[in-house]
């Protein structure tokens, strides 16, 4: 099978989730942390499970699974440890287009899920495409140690940069007579645009240095300079100066 990495927007986005057992605990997380409106359909639920519906992020049917449950569901999951179960259901979410991951069980998956490591504003997937999936938690742990506090303030002071540089570019294709793409896109061959290797160069060792000692004011002054949004826009043959 050939699986395409992939981060999906699943705000406000119906999912069913079948079986209220430990392996519905590791989903309904995060599922519920990305927005998702779950509806868990299980007979019975751990303690942890139950918390999820008392606290109302997800609703309940606690019965077993039935026809047409599947309806109007944008992705289903199954958490069971039943064969026959996770057929069916992924029979009648096929039947309807419907997206079906079932835990541990290759056959009846249109999507399996990676071993997530997340801190703040980053999140790194690793996955074995299901080969090992002891192999994938490894390399998520060796992932949640790179996941350093500096790094993560460093994802922090990347984001608020990546709006001030939008701004700029916004402010530079509104007066230039040469551009061809949606603002705030700019012309690949402006003066003002900030290459990617720019960005790149800019992330080093004194940088991280000045982020780990909790000095992000300094921090963002040098990533600052090294993009150079302290400097004026820089006229070109489409802009008035």
């Amino acid at each position: 099978m050939g699986y395409y990495p992939i981060f999906v927007e699943m705000r406000d986005r119906p999912v069913l989730l079948v079986g209220g057992g430990h392996v519905a605990l590791e989903k309904i997380g995060k599922l519920v942390d990305a927005g998702a409106r779950v509806t868990v359909v299980a007979p019975e639920l751990i303690p942890a499970v139950q918390a999820y519906i008392d606290d109302g992020r997800a609703t309940l049917q606690q019965r077993v699974y039935e026809d047409g449950d599947v309806d109007g569901m944008d992705v289903v999951m199954v958490a069971t440890d039943d064969g026959e179960v996770n057929a069916r259901v992924a029979a009648d979410a096929r039947a309807q287009d419907i997206w079906v991951n079932a835990a541990d069980d290759a056959a009846n998956c249109d999507f399996i899920l990676p071993s997530l490591a997340q801190r703040g504003t980053i999140a790194i997937a690793t996955s074995t495409g299901g080969a090992s999936p002891a192999l994938a938690r490894w390399l998520r742990e060796r992932m949640e140690e790179f996941l350093s506090d500096d790094v993560v303030a460093l994802g922090d002071l990347l984001k608020e940069l990546r709006v001030l540089v939008r701004q700029r570019d916004r402010q530079c294709a509104a007066g230039c007579s040469l551009v061809r793409t949606p603002p705030p896109l700019l012309c690949t061959s402006c003066p003002n645009r900030i290459p990617a290797d720019r960005w790149q160069t800019a992330i080093d060792d004194e940088l991280l240095a000045l982020l780990r000692a909790g000095r992000i004011t300094d921090a963002k002054a040098r990533m600052s300079t090294a993009l150079g949004l302290d400097a004026p826009l820089i006229a070109s043959p489409g802009r008035d100066g």
